[in-house]
């Protein structure tokens, strides 16, 4: 009995030391907390009294900065009205000029309307004709000649006008002529290459004994997938080969069309093979007869 009461003595004695240390602990840590804060106090009151002073001292600055951005905003607004007031001036002055402008044209806004015209067509014949092949740049400055004529504000000078009638001379030309030149040719396989082709006039282009096919729509030339009888091609190499004189061949007025139809004319060979056996058995018949008639003859002329 005298044990136990020892003991729980003991432990009253530990937990009494525990609960007094940890009071003495928090008693500390609360002060130090007191003596943080308090210091913090002081310093932003010290950091605010010192931005507060630079602020004051700094306000004659501010006052002047503002005053100077003031009479700049007075400035530029005095300056917008004077470039306001002078835009109006010089529009009425541009629609007095385009007045007197339109006044001066007179009779040269129709020349100006015949050279769009003009240049217009000119442009549709010569992207159809084989002499596009030989001069491909003429189309471009026909174009741009065409929308500037277009334009009721621009004037044609006269190297422009000069070089719309040297193309018209040019076309009317070379579509008498005979002209050797390299261009670009897609063959039957779908090759393309540099060849040297022959243009005659404005009728067909020959090349290497073959006629040529102008395509107005990409402005290359291709070469035929079957060509005509040799009757047609045959003359071919005189003419290229030829430096003077006159050749005999064969062009098409229609620029490709009788071509195209000669090209879908079936050969003899074919005519016999679209027969099929009929074909066959009446040919045979008529050998079989021309031998019998043959023969006869000569047993008639032995008498």
């Amino acid at each position: 009995m005298i044990s136990i009461i020892k003991k729980i003595g003991f432990a009253s004695i530990l937990v009494m030391g525990v609960s007094l240390s940890a009071q003495a602990a928090t008693d500390i840590s609360l002060d130090e907390l007191l003596k943080q804060v308090k210091s913090g106090r002081v310093s932003d009151a010290k950091a605010n009294e010192a931005r507060l002073k630079q602020f004051r001292a700094n306000r004659s600055q501010q006052v002047a900065k503002l005053n100077a951005e003031k009479a700049e905003q007075k400035r530029q607004e005095t300056k917008s009205s004077q470039m306001e007031a002078q835009f109006e001036v010089n529009d009425a002055r541009i629609i007095e000029l385009e007045r007197a402008f339109q006044e001066r044209l007179g009779g040269l806004k129709e020349l100006f309307g015949v050279l769009q015209q003009a240049s217009g067509d000119a442009r549709g014949q010569f992207e159809n004709s084989l002499t596009q092949v030989q001069f491909p740049d003429r189309t471009d400055f026909l174009l741009k000649f065409a929308k500037k004529m277009g334009q009721s504000n621009k004037l044609a000078s006269i190297e422009e006008i000069e070089r719309l009638w040297f193309e018209l001379q040019r076309e009317m030309t070379e579509t008498g002529k005979v002209s050797t030149f390299t261009s670009s040719v897609v063959d039957a396989s779908g090759e393309e290459s540099q060849r040297e082709v022959t243009r005659i006039g404005a009728f067909n282009v020959v090349s290497e004994g073959k006629y040529l096919e102008f395509i107005p729509e990409t402005g290359r030339l291709v070469e035929l997938q079957r060509q005509p009888a040799s009757r047609y091609t045959g003359r071919i190499g005189d003419l290229v080969n030829g430096t003077s004189g006159q050749f005999p061949i064969g062009i098409d007025p229609t620029r490709g069309q009788l071509l195209s139809l000669l090209v879908q004319s079936p050969s003899l060979m074919e005519r016999v093979a679209q027969g099929k056996v009929v074909g066959y058995v009446i040919i045979v018949l008529g050998i079989f007869g021309l031998i019998i008639a043959i023969w006869r003859l000569l047993v008639l002329s032995a008498v």
